[in-house]
């Protein structure tokens, strides 16, 4: 009885706000009485829905399909969750909105990532590798869980090469060992079983790899077939 007092004391309805679906994937923007969705799922798969919203409830009634959300706030995190087959018809079949929006840390918006990713490429197109690197290293550190994996991705890489240039390879191979998939994936074969991303996930697969033969990583010699 306790715990369930606590839990309920914990949740509450949220602030209006801009939120990050955990992962980056998508958002929720709670306006002034008025919410939206928009998520990008496995293999391009969208949801996309908007309605109105008051305290922990929230509708959709878009050509009759009515779709009933909840949002429960607990500190900067909203916990969203669709109730009725109806909601899934706002979502393909690989993408679903139900889950954790956060609210994003301080430099961890849209915008700031994308301004500290630029400061990032000035000081690496100026051989200061080291400011490069303490430029960039924050995103990995306390931003990645509300940007997007294929940014994700990319910015390791960045700055993965950038540690290379700065003398400092060991922290090159612990930032790629975040993205071990693409590093260890076998050249030539398809990465990731999303079509719709095929070209994406082989260049990032190129370039992970790339960077990792340049910071001293050795794959495992392959295991000798038995000669009899």
């Amino acid at each position: 009885m306790m715990t369930s007092l606590v839990l309920v004391l914990l949740a509450a309805a949220p602030k209006e706000g801009s939120y990050t679906f955990e992962g980056g994937s998508g958002s929720l923007v709670l306006g002034k009485g008025r919410f939206t969705i928009e998520v990008v799922g496995a293999n391009a798969h969208l949801c996309q829905l908007s309605g109105e919203w008051k305290g922990e409830r929230g509708v959709v009634n878009d050509d009759g399909e009515r779709c009933e959300v909840t949002f429960a706030a607990a500190g900067d995190q909203v916990k969203v969750s669709g109730e009725g087959e109806a909601c899934r018809s706002y979502c393909g079949a690989r993408a679903y909105f139900d889950g954790t929006y956060l609210l994003p840390p301080k430099g961890c918006s849209g915008p700031e990532v994308k301004k500290t990713r630029a400061d990032f490429k000035k000081l690496y197109d100026a051989k200061r590798f080291a400011d490069a690197v303490a430029t960039l290293t924050p995103l990995v550190q306390r931003c990645e869980a509300v940007i997007d994996r294929f940014d994700r991705a990319w910015i390791r890489n960045d700055l993965a090469i950038a540690q290379h240039h700065a003398g400092d390879d060991k922290s090159c191979l612990a930032t790629l060992e975040g993205l071990a998939d693409y590093r260890d994936a076998p050249p030539n074969e398809p990465v990731g079983f999303e079509p719709s991303y095929e070209e994406l996930h082989t260049r990032l697969a190129k370039a992970t790899r790339t960077n990792a033969t340049r910071c001293g990583f050795t794959w495992p010699a392959p295991a000798k077939k038995d000669a009899r």
